[in-house]
């Protein structure tokens, strides 16, 4: 029902802003498309902080697995071999506003009034794609919020989509990484605030504790929505405009997050993850998977109740690691490399987010496509499907993982 509640109001809030006139001096008055470019602008007050340079990244994707993959088209289309990432950088802004008042985008504004399109974020839902920061929905706003004056740094680490929604994987994957540049520029220690989407969210104080930042440095997007900064500190995106993570964002998530030593071994080596207690992509047989997997040492865990300690530590001693896709796999970045990645795909949910993710690390990805006698009609359902896994199948994979020989039918 909050769910509801909450979709209702955000939906109400965007077609308000679209219709009542209030306060529209703040609307851009136009589009510096690059952050480089506003060196030769004065005006803008802008300085840019370049990191890492552009590059060709490229993914091995196995046939099987492209041809079975889903393809929602935009950035959700069927997995890319090779893409062209983007420089990484960050831009500072004197005086510069950020507007973020629905999952969709984030405007990054600068003091002469123009909305910055590479640290800005737009999304469409029809496309499922990034669109022109020309087509930004803040050039459709009339009604705009008064901006909240902060007297200090404020570092953005919004990312817009999936973070905006609370979702784990886009935390520790598209926004956490984002530190990483921020103390590559030498700014880390310049910062007064950090600006996050929920500031409640207990992963996102546990992830950002072992880096220094404290809770009371934290904005919240839901206070701070329309903000002005006496200096705003903007990353660029960590997967640029397209999808495959940079090595550098792994590296420093270990770097960050993986106590050196290691704790005191709390947990076995051959790693199960229920997803029981989600909304979606539950295992239907998940009884007999269970007992199927305590025959080779395997054992449950549900994600939800662990503290980000003992997630990291749960990973970080894994050998073999099984689970229906889902956020709590974003993990896998604390798995020592030569572990392996049995992943259990809805056949109408097949992305390649883990298998990327997986190939940055040294992880090796096995992947089982899962039926259901109750698919969704929709594309937008499809990633709740639950799954029935083929438990033959799953005993030949698990055995190959271990390095075992095939057990006779």
């Amino acid at each position: 029902m909050y769910n509801v509640i909450t979709r209702a109001r955000r939906r109400a809030g965007r077609l308000l802003r679209e219709i009542v006139p209030f306060q529209q001096h703040y609307k851009p008055v136009g589009v510096a498309e690059h952050s480089e470019s506003l060196r030769a602008h004065p005006a803008s007050r802008a300085q840019f902080h370049p990191i890492v340079p552009a590059y060709t990244s490229h993914l091995a994707v196995p046939d099987d697995f492209y041809a079975r993959a889903s393809d929602y088209g935009g950035l959700y289309g069927k997995p890319q071999r090779q893409e062209q990432v983007p420089p990484s950088f960050v831009l500072t802004l004197e005086d510069g506003r950020l507007y973020a008042d629905n999952l969709d985008s984030v405007a990054i504004i600068t003091a002469d009034n123009q909305l910055v399109g590479d640290v800005s974020f737009q999304f469409t839902s029809a496309q499922w794609n990034l669109c022109r920061a020309a087509d930004n929905s803040i050039f459709r706003q009339r009604y705009f919020l008064t901006p909240v004056e902060v007297p200090g740094t404020v570092c953005s680490l919004l990312s817009g989509g999936g973070a905006a929604t609370g979702n784990y994987y886009h935390w520790l994957i598209d926004s956490l990484p984002r530190l990483h540049l921020v103390r590559e520029a030498g700014l880390l220690s310049q910062i007064d605030y950090f600006l996050v989407y929920d500031k409640t969210k207990r992963f996102v104080l546990d992830t950002l504790a072992p880096l220094g930042i404290r809770p009371e440095q934290l904005l919240d997007v839901r206070t701070h929505a329309h903000l002005r900064a006496r200096r705003l500190v903007v990353p660029s995106a960590v997967r640029g405009t397209q999808t495959h993570t940079p090595g550098w964002a792994c590296d420093f998530l270990r770097d960050a997050l993986l106590p050196s030593p290691l704790p005191a071994r709390q947990f076995g080596p051959y790693v199960y993850i229920s997803r029981r207690d989600a909304p979606g992509r539950h295992v239907r047989n998940e009884a007999a998977l269970e007992a199927l997997l305590q025959d080779y040492g395997f054992e449950t865990h549900i994600l939800t109740p662990y503290s980000q300690a003992e997630k990291v530590a749960l990973f970080a001693h894994a050998r073999v690691v099984i689970s229906a896709v889902g956020a709590g796999l974003a993990n896998i970045v604390f798995c020592p490399a030569g572990a392996q990645l049995i992943e259990l795909l809805p056949e109408r949910f097949m992305v390649p987010d883990y298998l990327e993710l997986a190939a940055r690390l040294g992880v090796r990805h096995r992947y089982l496509v899962c039926s259901d006698p109750h698919l969704s009609s929709s594309r937008g359902k499809a990633q709740f499907d639950h799954v029935t896994v083929d438990l033959a199948e799953l005993r030949r994979q698990v055995e190959k993982a271990l390095d075992r020989q095939p057990t006779p039918a």
